[in-house]
């Protein structure tokens, strides 16, 4: 994962704020960041002006999925339970903000598709590998933390190509090439964590 090399940069960011959030329990957290994605997807979907409400929940969903798991251990309470609840709504939570994308006026349904078996794979082929007692995989330019990065900066970008060039009548919107972008990248990814858990096996 690309931004991985960077968990120590965003930890000085995050660190005040999980323990403005200590007292919360990390389930209810990762709750918050699963309903919190399902709103963005429903935004994305209605589009237009909605776009930045998409942009506002998708940011929330994210944060909150960064949090769950830093307040477990500041509080000493993590947990396999956990841990399966995290990987598990994290899924839903792409699928729930890809729907939303796919089925929106920029996006495209077989795109949507295309994305979805990307991420999905690539999210499998990384924790398969730990089912297999290996150590989980998180290589790749297709993780979770690039993926929303990319949804958040490229909602902003639709809004501004819809309301500033009035762009109507373009086949492909900036939705529709990320959505390209994560089908391709997905795969591609869960291909390269297949071959090294081959090799490790």
């Amino acid at each position: 994962m690309v931004l991985d090399s960077y968990r120590k940069n965003a930890d000085k960011f995050l660190n005040p704020i999980t323990e403005k959030f200590s007292g919360m329990n990390p389930n209810t957290v990762s709750v918050l960041s699963l309903a919190f994605a399902a709103l963005g997807g429903i935004f994305y979907y209605l589009s237009h002006y909605f776009l930045l409400l998409a942009f506002v929940f998708i940011i929330l969903s994210a944060l909150f999925d960064a949090l769950d798991g830093k307040i477990a251990r500041l509080k000493n309470v993590s947990s396999k339970k956990g841990d399966m609840l995290d990987h598990v709504f994290d899924r839903y939570s792409d699928i729930f903000i890809v729907l939303g994308m796919a089925f929106s006026i920029y996006g495209n349904v077989y795109l949507g598709l295309f994305a979805i078996i990307g991420i999905l794979l690539t999210s499998y082929m990384g924790t398969q590998s730990q089912a297999l007692g290996l150590k989980r995989n998180y290589s790749g330019i297709a993780g979770r933390a690039d993926r929303l990065v990319l949804i958040i900066i490229f909602s902003l970008v639709q809004f501004f190509i819809t309301f500033h060039f009035k762009v109507y009548t373009v086949d492909i919107y900036a939705t529709g090439l990320l959505l390209i972008w994560f089908g391709l990248a997905g795969n591609i990814n869960a291909i390269t964590r297949f071959i090294d858990m081959y090799k490790n096996l």
